[in-house]
């Protein structure tokens, strides 16, 4: 008789080992899968119900009132018509995620008792429902809310209260939102329409005692460029500002308007009372006190006036947003009970761990035979562990 040598050929030698261990190879694999079947059907169905919905399309609104509308050519010509057309304030997905949320749907269907929470937690409550509900923002725009229940009515009915409850918070949201802006644009209107006003009264009372009642068109009209140019600066900050409450100041939009506006200060001349000169060149040194009074004051007068302009549409549609009562997102799908439960999969429960116990028997009969083929090679290792053994159990 040919003696097999165990280090020829092995994966042939472990095929022929598996072969002759078959009865108990497939015995462990059918008493795996039997215990899975029995596992699996005593497993509650779980049905999965999924609405969806698209983000509103963006209407014009205050920013982008701010951002195109108004805005003079030589205002574009810096690179404002664009910047922050995107900027949203907060994200669907993260309302959905949030805690808020989580407690609305807990009160609302009673989630301690369907969950049979034995302590009452909250917290116990909303991680299962966090597992039992998935929300997810799909390439083509949709978001999608999908839960899971053991009632097909209920996953539908929840999946709907989710867009309810989203809608709810997000017009309450943009409602606060826009009544802060509304205030803050007020604010800015109101003060410079004060200043104008007190301007204008002095104004006329220096015409009246200096009888200087009119200025060259060259320089009225180099006075109203920079007017415009300054009024542009302000609307620009004003906007700044509004982005950095919404935003916060790290965000990319807010530093690089930032950085603009900068840019945008150092081209705007005239802007203090001894820069006359930037906006009417050297001869204004040659004017008398009383001239240079009325330059300053007519120079103010503009700026203020453009500003105005610029502020009063703005003012106008900070009033129409805060006014707005509408629901800002717009059903797709509407959820409905499930007629086939999605979970478990019980054949893949069956097969898994009829798979992962034959993968198991497949070790242990490979590893017996190396070790009965270790004793056989080295049989006098093997008797002085043995040897150790019966000492150790002997002490």
């Amino acid at each position: 008789m040919v003696e097999f040598n165990q280090d020829n050929r092995p994966f042939v030698r472990s095929v022929f080992v598996l072969l002759r261990h078959w009865r108990f190879l497939l015995g462990s694999f059918v008493f795996a899968a039997a215990v899975a079947v029995v596992f699996a059907l005593l497993m509650p169905n779980w049905f999965k119900s999924s609405a969806s919905f698209l983000p509103p399309q963006r209407q014009s609104g205050l920013l982008e009132r701010i951002a195109g509308g108004g805005l003079t050519n030589t205002l574009k010509s810096f690179g404002f018509s664009g910047i922050g057309s995107q900027s949203e304030g907060y994200s669907y997905l993260s309302i959905l995620e949030s805690r808020r949320m989580g407690e609305l749907l807990v009160e609302e269907f009673d989630l301690v008792k369907v969950y049979d929470i034995s302590d009452g937690s909250i917290e116990k409550t909303l991680k299962q429902l966090a597992e039992n509900s998935e929300f997810a923002y799909e390439e083509d725009g949709r978001v999608v809310i999908a839960v899971w229940d053991t009632s097909p009515k209920r996953a539908a009915e929840m999946a709907n209260a989710y867009f309810r409850h989203l809608n709810e918070i997000s017009t309450s949201m943009n409602s606060v939102e826009a009544r802060n802006n509304r205030e803050f644009v007020e604010l800015q209107y109101t003060t410079v329409q004060d200043s104008l006003r007190e301007l204008e009264e002095k104004f006329a009372a220096f015409q009246r005692r200096t009888k200087i009642f009119a200025l060259e068109e060259q320089t009225k009209a180099t006075i109203s460029a920079a007017g415009e140019l300054y009024a542009a600066l302000m609307a620009q900050k004003v906007r700044l500002g509004m982005l950095e409450r919404m935003v916060g100041p790290d965000d990319a939009e807010v530093q690089a308007l930032r950085l603009a506006v900068k840019d945008m200060e150092k081209s705007v001349p005239g802007l203090g009372d001894n820069e006359l000169a930037g906006l009417l060149g050297s001869d204004v040194d040659d004017l008398p006190n009383e001239g240079l009074a009325y330059l300053r004051l007519y120079r103010d007068i503009e700026i203020l006036s453009k500003l105005q302009a610029f502020m009063l549409p703005l003012y106008q549609q900070s009033i129409i947003d805060e006014q707005k009562k509408l629901n800002v997102l717009v059903p797709l799908d509407v959820a409905k009970p499930a007629e086939r439960k999605d979970r478990p999969k019980r054949s893949v429960i069956v097969l898994a761990a009829g798979v992962s116990m034959l993968a198991l028997a497949i070790m242990f009969v490979l590893l017996r035979e190396r070790f009965r083929w270790y004793t056989q090679v080295h049989a006098d290792e093997w008797a002085s562990v043995r040897e150790a053994l019966r000492f150790k159990r002997r002490s």
